[in-house]
């Protein structure tokens, strides 16, 4: 989410950089990298920068499978995102010197009771109408796949397109390519948005300074909309939802 932008910097506080980024996840360190790929000077107000959710998720890149009923303007960007992929983890896997764990292996859904299956069916057709490929499986055949599931497998989807990344790999590897490009990391929260002329112009951070920028983006992922400073109209409507992960070892 971009805030806005001051050319005057933060009051009281240092000259500023081109773009402020409060937030240190996966888009605010791919934007800060992107920025500073373009010659801007770009800052990163983060305690800790490739933490918080990107150690913790999942890393599905499931355009197709994860497709909602009246999703379908956020599916087109989806794909064309998917699309993009690919090429997007080689340039940062060379300009970073890290792998990110990315895996074209797709995605299999499975149905573990009836419910699952009705489920699955729906997203099946929306899917079919949509124009996605995606192959239903009987439940001999999901195991067949995956013989580690149990056998009382009602059904699933085979999704060839979705892809997968370790999201923690990849933090390391924009962290790396960040401080290559020059991005500079300050190590503290950001407390307030800072505003001068009813525009954006830095955040104060949790350290007591204060970080001044001619554009800032807000990209604290779930935390973005309890941000002190920003303006109640443009508070984003976004909360921290909780999930599971098992991660198995071979």
């Amino acid at each position: 989410m971009r805030v806005s932008g001051n050319t005057s910097g933060t009051p009281g506080g240092d000259s500023g950089s081109d773009v402020l980024v409060i937030g240190g996840g996966i888009i605010g360190l791919v934007t800060a990298w992107r920025a500073a790929q373009r010659g801007l000077t770009v800052t990163v107000a983060d305690p800790d920068p490739g933490g918080g959710a990107a150690q913790v998720a999942a890393g599905m890149l499931a355009a197709v499978t994860e497709l909602h009923y009246g999703e379908e303007m956020l599916l087109g960007l989806n794909l064309a995102s998917a699309a993009r992929y690919p090429d997007f983890v080689a340039e940062l896997e060379e300009a970073s010197g890290r792998e990110t764990g990315f895996r074209t292996c797709g995605t299999l859904a499975v149905a573990m009771d009836s419910d699952d299956r009705a489920h699955l069916r729906e997203l099946h057709a929306l899917q079919e109408r949509s124009g996605l490929e995606s192959v239903w499986l009987s439940g001999r055949e999901c195991r067949r796949l995956e013989p580690m599931l149990a056998p009382g497998v009602r059904g699933g989807l085979r999704v060839d397109g979705d892809h997968q990344v370790d999201p923690r790999r990849l933090a390391a590897a924009l962290l790396a390519a960040c401080e290559r490009a020059g991005v500079v990391f300050r190590r503290a929260a950001a407390e307030r948005l800072a505003v001068s002329g009813g525009r954006a112009a830095g955040a104060v951070l949790g350290d007591g300074a204060e970080a001044g920028a001619d554009q800032v983006v807000l990209a604290a992922g779930s935390l973005s909309g309890r941000l002190a400073g920003v303006p109640e109209e443009v508070v984003p409507p976004v909360r921290p939802v909780k999930g599971q992960v098992l991660r198995l070892t071979v």
